[in-house]
């Protein structure tokens, strides 16, 4: 028979592992999509540096075009100040610290739980209590993931598409 205390400490295990399984989650699709922004950001300014430059424009008839390509010289010139302005490349490294630092956390309260919990009480309490200040200090070090983010995670995850084959019941096994 399990401590009562050793039961109450697994069922904590359980939850923040399913704190940091939603949070990961959340944090690799706002990383996937912050990268598709930045490279939006990076790109654009080359091409549209490039059109606005381009001879093209003015062979052809009319002031329109010339119009065009002042506009995409200029565009060109305020991509990057947006960019800093945003500041996504601190944001990229820190959603990636996050994401990682989270995953890494989700794996080790699952451990913890399955594995550690067969410890004495003692002892797997002393396994626990550096996991939760592992996970203050991401808590406190991660930006806040966009609501849409979570609400992504929370499918997929109910969906069961992140869930291990090893972990699902095989009937005969």
């Amino acid at each position: 028979m399990m401590d009562e205390r050793s039961e109450n400490l697994i069922k904590e295990c359980v939850r923040q592992y399913d704190n940091c399984r939603y949070t990961a989650s959340a944090l690799h699709f706002w990383q996937k999509h912050a990268r598709a922004w930045r490279t939006v950001f990076l790109i654009a300014p080359v091409i549209l540096g490039g059109l606005g430059a381009s001879q093209i424009w003015a062979d052809l008839p009319g002031a329109g075009w010339k119009i065009a390509a002042s506009l995409c010289t200029l565009c060109a010139g305020f991509f990057p100040a947006i960019f800093k302005a945003l500041d996504l490349d601190m944001h990229m490294e820190g959603i990636t610290r996050s994401a990682a630092e989270f995953t890494a956390l989700r794996d080790r309260f699952r451990q913890a739980a399955n594995i550690g919990s067969f410890a004495p009480f003692e002892e797997f309490k002393a396994q626990f209590e550096p996991l939760m200040d592992r996970m203050d200090a991401a808590r406190a070090a991660a930006p806040p993931s966009p609501e849409w983010c979570f609400q992504k995670a929370q499918r997929k995850i109910g969906a069961g598409d992140m869930d291990f084959d090893v972990d699902a019941a095989k009937p005969g096994t």
